[in-house]
């Protein structure tokens, strides 16, 4: 990006002109048009138009500082008059239906049956006196102002966006230093404990050496003047001496068969190892100030809705989009309970790739940019249950792993390198490789009293839902509960994770027909959702785009929902 944006400097300035030089524009370069050729129909700037008088001697040019003559006043009068949608024709008429000028075409095609026609002419003089030119000027010099205020803020904008951008690659720079850093701290350390090792062996090594050497010289000795023909007491004394030694001996050949071999080996990190390939990247790039996405609490406002057909050939119910997750380049994952699939759409809401999964899908949440986790279980417990971990790459979805959990498995949702899975009466903590931690929290009242479950970004509170009563409770990281709250907007009669926590830290909880977004205490409703909200499976809302994404139980649709992000007072 930076190299572009060095470049586009290079070839010309900034500044934007009424006029530009028709040969520099063909070069990519943005210089003023100030003389205008009449023959040709170019415009040139100083330089050019020297170029051009040499060529052209005979041709005729006017100057901008020539005034009225200069050829864009006299351009604007020649084409005020001709109708903009078809360019050749003139303006004849006026529709006061529709409040706009039209041409012969424009009546013919669009305005047969508009009852107030009037001529040019006519609607001059009638309405002589209703359009305030005055007021007119006034509005177009401020339209004028505020599009230059624009353009000026664009000029800003490119600036600091150039600057994030450099910034933003120091900063990965910084991090990969930081990685380095780390591997060769533990390389040193590995290093350090391979050193300590080997010379640890190696001297018992050759401290064993030098005993074996000592004892095969005592016993030398010992057994050559066995041989002389010496005094009895001299005869006992060695003798004995060759027993201790040989009883020494044996005890050292013991000592050295039982530390057995030397060879050491190395047994890689594999945990090390396998986290480095479980990531896709050193960190997420996000569009937008980041003083705008601190706050929460902010109210997401809708302003705008389409609807998408999700259906595929190969599904065969209707389908219950009961998961939603998004990648890094903008494509959509869905899990869906009716077909038992996991389905991967690409911006446009079409069909790229498609698994089947053994059992219904009950929630799905992002573990990374391109990976997501689903569980899948039946109504009670059996050997299906458990985390599908998926990936997409190169627009296919990528089984990478399945946890076996041994209780029913509803809501998902991920932090750091922890995840938490809800059974319908209890909160469970688990590793990224299925190993259990804890059990956070648990209702056995009655079934469905804990399904859905969402984590705020910083992983300090946890917000669980129940079905049957319409509540949802807050957690800390421990499982206190720090808020209850229960509203019947929360109920639904479908076994559904009915919570979602954007990545910017929205709470949003749906019941069985609208969607409320919830303050992150988890004791206020900051907006209700209700316009076409009908038995909802899931929601998602995608930080970047900052759209709401809804999915249905029995419908083959997925709404849209453009936002607005409104502060709290």
């Amino acid at each position: 990006m930076a190299s572009n944006l060095n470049t586009s400097q290079q070839k010309g300035s900034d500044v934007f002109y009424d006029v530009c030089c028709s040969v520099c524009e063909e070069d990519g370069i943005n210089n003023e048009g100030l003389f205008h050729c009449k023959i040709c129909f170019k415009t040139y700037c100083d330089e050019c138009v020297k170029m051009h008088k040499k060529l052209h001697k005979d041709h005729a040019v006017s100057a901008k500082s020539d005034g009225e003559s200069w050829y864009v006043a006299n351009k604007v009068d020649d084409t005020i008059e001709l109708c903009e949608e078809h360019t050749t024709e003139k303006l004849t008429m006026f529709c006061g239906d529709h409040e706009q000028l039209l041409c012969h075409l424009c009546l013919l095609l669009k305005h047969r049956q508009c009852s107030k026609v009037f001529t040019l002419a006519e609607q001059a003089k009638s309405n002589s006196q209703r359009i305030p030119l005055v007021q007119v000027t006034k509005g177009i010099e401020k339209s004028q102002k505020l599009l230059k205020d624009m353009l000026d803020r664009g000029k800003d904008n490119i600036k600091s966006l150039k600057a994030s951008y450099e910034q933003i690659c120091e900063e990965i720079l910084d991090e990969r230093r930081q990685i380095n850093e780390n591997l060769d701290r533990l390389q040193q350390n590995t290093i350090r404990a391979l050193v300590s090792i080997y010379e640890r062996l190696n001297n018992s090594i050759e401290d064993d050496t030098k005993r074996c050497l000592e004892s095969i010289s005592k016993l030398k000795i010992y057994g050559a003047k066995l041989k002389d023909n010496i005094l009895p007491e001299r005869t006992f004394i060695t003798l004995r001496k060759c027993i201790d030694q040989t009883a020494a001996a044996d005890s050292l050949l013991k000592s050295m068969i039982k530390n057995g071999g030397t060879d050491i080996k190395f047994q890689p990190n594999r945990e090390l190892i396998q986290f480095h390939a479980d990531c896709t990247d050193l960190g997420k790039i996000i569009i937008g100030d980041p003083q705008h996405n601190v706050d929460p609490n902010k109210i997401v406002s809708i302003e705008d809705k389409s609807e998408y057909n999700v259906r595929t050939a190969t599904d065969k119910s209707s389908c219950a989009i009961t998961g939603i997750c998004t990648t890094s380049n903008g494509d959509l994952v869905i899990a869906d309970y009716y077909n038992k699939c996991v389905t991967l759409l690409n911006q446009a809401y079409k069909v790229i790739d498609q698994v089947q999964l053994p059992t219904y899908p009950r929630s799905m949440c992002s573990i990374s940019s391109f990976e997501m986790a689903v569980t899948v279980s039946q109504r009670i417990a059996d050997a299906l249950n458990g985390i599908h971990l998926l990936r997409v790459d190169g627009g296919k979805i990528i089984r990478k792993q399945i946890l076996k959990i041994n209780h029913v498995c509803y809501g998902i949702a991920h932090v750091d390198a922890e995840v938490f899975v809800t059974s319908g009466t209890a909160l469970y903590e688990y590793t990224m490789d299925g190993r259990l931690v804890k059990k956070l929290y648990e209702d056995s009242t009655g079934p469905d009293r804990v399904v859905g479950v969402g984590v705020s970004p910083d992983g300090k509170r946890i917000y669980v839902t129940d079905l049957i009563n319409g509540m949802l409770r807050t957690l800390t990281k421990d499982g206190t509960v720090t808020a209850t709250f229960q509203d019947p907007a929360f109920k639904h009669d479908m076994i559904t994770a009915n919570i979602h926590v954007a990545a910017t830290g929205q709470v949003f909880v749906f019941g069985y027909s609208s969607i409320s977004q919830v303050d992150t205490v988890g004791q206020t409703i900051l907006n209700a959702i209700s316009d076409d909200i009908a038995k909802p499976a899931s929601v998602y809302f995608h930080e970047e785009t900052r759209k709401l994404i809804v999915g249905f139980w029995s419908q083959y649709k997925i709404n849209e929902f453009k936002t607005k992000i409104v502060p709290t007072f």
